[in-house]
């Protein structure tokens, strides 16, 4: 999963994970609201929902992020 740069959740700041299993685990759980940084709500600039699995390259907003968490390749 690639991630987008202006996808933001409070529950996962600070956060480190192991493995890609495990990062993909913490963002797929959606425990709590993800926000696009790009419009500060739950909404992209497209108006589609915010999420790990739905802010992906097909969407006109994505913009990959530079910020990985260390030792991992996501795919």
């Amino acid at each position: 999963m690639k991630l987008c740069d202006h996808l933001r959740c409070k529950s996962l700041y600070g956060a480190r994970w192991r493995t890609e299993d495990e990062l993909d685990a913490a963002l797929l759980r959606n425990d709590v609201p993800f926000s696009c940084l790009k419009t500060c709500a739950s909404w992209g600039p497209d108006d589609d929902l915010v999420a790990p699995e739905r802010c992906q390259p097909e969407r006109g907003c994505f913009r990959l992020s530079p910020r990985q968490p260390p030792g991992l390749q996501l795919s």
